[in-house]
């Protein structure tokens, strides 16, 4: 028997006991929730047949001599079969599904002691308490959003333009009930024909002949009067919520399926399939019993899919061997991963055949809530869903709760799409659709395959999809890069990912947005590219030329592809060396982890650079350092060897020939006062070894802090100044900050110095300047101008081109228009090949939408459906090439 993970102390929860569904609330030592008095059994094979369930002198009987033993003993009130089916097929069979049962005693039964009784029994193969396990969402939103922005992130309009939902696919949400008369439900819920007794193709709760409660079991499934689904924990028809405020599962449901295209509320991923509705628990918490009974009740009537937005870290193996019973019937399974951050598995969605979901947000990353590890089979979006809530409205919800559904709701979609798909092949071809994720729990395998997407599941049947898998530079120097003023010819290789369409008139357009660089071929041409296949443009390539006297940098490039039929993903951006750094940055730290203060700093400015590290290769040599006309060097907490003497033996023969550098040092003054290299190199005396004052203040006219503050604790900096010394400035150099309330103003942190070499020095740990309030000097500020200090050009942020087309007008149309859907087709002339710049504003010129793309092809979907209706003005710029035109929004 598999109970002992079961077996825990139970004991009624601090103050007074909470009280769901008419019974107290148990918490177990793990912080698990069960019911008081109630047991989940299931009965071990050898007693398959010999079960007679009935009442004796007010006790519940199995009419198995030592269950009844038992039942006399604790007072059972209630044996309740969890399939109600009385003619079970082989695979539930096989699973002991019909031997599952609900066992209830009164309140006050010492559950633990009932538990450990009933498991010892050979007639018991399983026994748990009745876990309550919770709902997986968390507080709405502050504001609503009237937009479903997760549904464009899947893809979904496009696998909506392939196809929509069958109303023979059936989704089952197991959840707090479902608000039915909701006018984004309605329309989509199953009908239980042989229940629909009044034949209006709806649920009426009236009683018969007005309505559809008659008290008979029509259709002979142990359930009267289903005619959408069923409260399976109160055991009536109605599967409505029990209060307002049980939101939970009304909002699953119509993320998986409200009502779609029907001019008002939000759509489903399902579309036009069918859902039913159950309640199984309310107040956020879901009964085990209640939906082990659900699922018996769906797999029967042909459902294809079971959304589980509830769970518990507490494995049932009755639960399991139910979520197997659907599987191996024909069944998909989706479960909630949980909303705890953590890495622990969470059931149902960890047992074998349930697919686990994490959230994602809108970036394509997991949100701290989520719950993740190498148990998790997709992430789904999570964040901000607006769907269906209770009391006809709509609200925004977050939690893998919502990822759920929609996982849901896209199985039902593949099902309706592919209808001879086996679950087998339905979860394969989820999987096999879904996106990377810019997360690196991605790329350590703890988010599954990533992000569940719509249109990558169709798209290999309309589309190709080309992606770029090399491309190199023929340029003049041969070092396969283009360095500043060569002529430099690239040469791109494509991929078409195997099992997509063949690509046919390959061609693709290059840009760079960088104005040191010249593209001089900005066309390219491919030969056809066959599914599986590679080919490159080295009988055609692009060719570019870096502009001389370009500083050493990373030049970005952006690519578009286009060709027969229509590529997937055409976009592809890379970045290629130019130049040989100039900088070198000494890691003279002892190990701390402050170089990335630098080196992001640099990164900041796009300041190309090396890094030597002093603790894995010694002293750097003054040959090394003289490669290079700038070095940071830097010290940390360093406190008794700062600078050694092979240091400044190297130093000192770089300094000599007329180099650069910049050192940060909140403790070299006081190590080496009395050493000449401090009076004599670095132009400083030691005036007090710790000033204790964080607030440096620039001088007047400085070119390294220019009159700003600079705040060496704080967010965003090392906070490691410990020891911030106050020197003065010698022979030539100049102060560049001073201690504010120090009372001494030539007392310095910062000074400079510029005769046969260029010095910077700070005393203090450049490491710690905080960056947090952007009133206070950054570190990336103080770089650059270090740099520029130094002679030294710095890469500037990558502009725009000047226009080129200026005055030129373009030919823009939109359709329809007006346009009642919120959906539109935008076509111009002619097509170029460079930034195009999309903005949409009201009558009042406030801009609603701004988008900036490059493209090749003549035409691109715009989607309005979050604008209210109204005329708007929908402008096309391309660098002084531009085009207007009113768009009109009526629904």
């Amino acid at each position: 028997m598999n109970c002992a993970i079961l077996l825990v102390a139970l004991a009624l929860s601090s103050g007074q006991a909470s009280r769901i569904f008419g019974r107290p609330v148990l918490v177990d030592s793990q912080g698990d929730k069960y019911l008081a008095g109630q047991l989940v059994m299931e009965l071990s094979p050898a007693v398959r047949g010999r079960v007679r369930l009935g009442i004796e002198q007010g006790t519940a009987v199995f009419g198995i001599p030592e269950l009844d033993r038992l039942s006399r003993r604790y007072g059972a009130s209630r044996i309740e079969p969890l399939m109600r089916n009385p003619r079970p097929d082989a695979i539930a069979v096989k699973h002991g599904c019909d031997q599952q049962y609900l066992v209830e005693f009164p309140e006050d039964v010492d559950a633990q002691a009932a538990l450990k009784d009933y498991a010892a029994l050979a007639s018991v193969k399983d026994v748990s308490p009745n876990l309550l396990m919770e709902t997986v969402d968390d507080v709405p939103d502050d504001s609503l959003y009237p937009f479903q922005w997760h549904l464009d992130k899947i893809g979904a309009p496009f696998a909506w333009g392939i196809a929509h939902g069958d109303t023979s696919t059936l989704i089952a949400v197991f959840d707090d009930g479902c608000e039915w008369h909701h006018p984004d439900i309605q329309s989509n819920l199953w009908i239980n024909r042989a229940e629909d007794v009044n034949h209006n193709g709806r649920f009426d709760t009236l009683p018969w002949p007005d309505g559809d409660i008659d008290g008979l079991d029509q259709d002979t499934n142990g359930y009267a009067d289903d005619v959408i689904g069923f409260d399976m924990l109160l055991g009536q028809p109605d599967p409505k919520p029990y209060l307002l405020s049980d939101e939970h599962g009304t909002h699953c449901w119509g993320i998986a399926n409200a009502v779609t295209n029907n001019h008002a509320g939000v759509s489903g991923a399902a579309w036009n399939c069918r859902s039913f509705a159950f309640r199984c628990g309310g107040g956020g918490l879901i009964s085990l019993a209640a939906a082990i009974a659900g699922i018996y009740y769906a797999v029967p009537k042909g459902c294809w899919v079971v959304s589980m937005s509830f769970g518990s870290y507490s494995y049932s193996q009755t639960m399991a061997d139910a979520c197997d019973y659907a599987w191996e019937s024909g069944l998909v399974l989706v479960g909630g991963a949980g909303n705890d951050g953590r890495n622990q598995r969470f059931y149902p969605a960890d047992y074998d055949h349930v697919i686990s979901v994490a959230a994602s947000d809108r970036l394509d990353a997991k949100p701290s809530w989520s719950n993740y590890g190498d148990w998790i089979e997709v992430a789904s979006p999570g964040v901000g869903i607006y769907s269906t809530i209770t009391d006809h409205r709509y609200a925004t919800m977050d939690g893998t709760s919502m990822a759920t559904p929609l996982v849901a709701g896209v199985l039902a979609w593949i099902k309706s799409e592919f209808p001879s798909f086996t679950n087998v092949q339905a979860r394969s071809t989820l999987y096999a659709g879904c996106e990377p994720m810019h997360d690196t729990l991605y790329t350590q395998g703890l988010l599954g395959h990533g992000r569940i997407s719509m249109s990558r599941i169709v798209m290999p049947l309309y589309r190709s999809d080309l992606h770029m898998t090399d491309r190199r530079f023929r340029d003049e120097n041969g070092n396969g890069r283009p360095d500043p003023g060569e002529y430099a010819s690239l040469i791109v290789t494509y991929l078409n990912t195997e099992g997509w369409r063949d690509a046919t008139g390959v061609s693709a357009a290059l840009i760079s947005s960088n104005p040191n660089v010249e593209v001089l071929k900005a066309t390219a041409t491919f030969p056809d590219i066959p599914a599986g296949s590679s080919g490159s443009c080295s009988n055609d390539s692009f060719v570019i030329r870096v502009a001389d006297g370009t500083p050493p940098q990373m030049l970005t490039f952006h690519l578009t592809v286009q060709a027969t039929p229509e590529v997937a993903f055409p976009e592809t951006s890379f970045a290629a060396q130019s130049g040989e750094p100039r900088v070198l940055i000494v890691d003279d730290d002892n190990g701390s982890d402050f170089e990335k203060y630098y080196t992001a700093a640099c990164d900041s400015n796009g300041v190309l650079y090396h890094t030597y590290s002093v603790l894995a290769n010694g002293s750097p040599s003054a040959d090394t350092l003289k490669h290079y006309p700038v070095v940071f060097w830097f010290t940390g907490n360093d406190t008794a060897s700062t600078l050694t003497d092979p240091d400044i033996d190297a130093l000192t023969d770089f300094l000599n020939t007329g180099h650069n550098l910049f050192l940060s040092s909140q403790n070299v003054a006081q190590d080496l006062s009395g050493n000449p290299f401090l009076a004599d190199y670095l132009h400083a005396q030691l005036f007090d070894d710790s000033t204790g004052k964080p607030y440096l203040v620039g001088l007047e006219g400085d070119p390294i802090t220019q009159e700003d503050t600079i705040v060496l604790a704080g967010a965003g900096g090392a906070n490691n100044g410990k020891s911030l010394d106050g020197i003065r400035a010698l022979a030539g150099a100049s102060g560049c900050a001073f201690y504010k309330d120090y009372g001494n103003e030539t007392t310095y942190a910062v000074i400079r110095y510029s005769g046969a070499y260029r010095l910077v020095y700070f005393s203090v740990p450049f490491e710690a300047v905080d960056h947090s309030a952007s009133r206070y000097l950054q570190k990336w500020t103080l770089v650059r101008r270090i740099l520029e200090y130094f002679g030294e050009r710095v890469p500037g942020v990558e502009l725009e081109r000047q226009p080129t087309l200026a005055g030129q007008r373009l030919d823009l149309q939109v359709t329809p228009n007006p346009s009642r859907t919120g959906l539109a087709a935008v076509r111009f002339s002619p097509v170029l090949a460079r930034p195009l710049s999309l903005t949409v504003s009201d009558v009042s010129g406030r801009v609603v939408l701004r988008s900036t793309f490059v493209t090749l092809t003549s035409s691109f979907a715009l989607d309005l459906r979050s604008m209210t209706p109204g005329v708007y003005l929908v402008r096309m710029d391309s660098q002084g090439a531009y085009a207007t035109t009113k768009l009109v929004l009526a629904r």
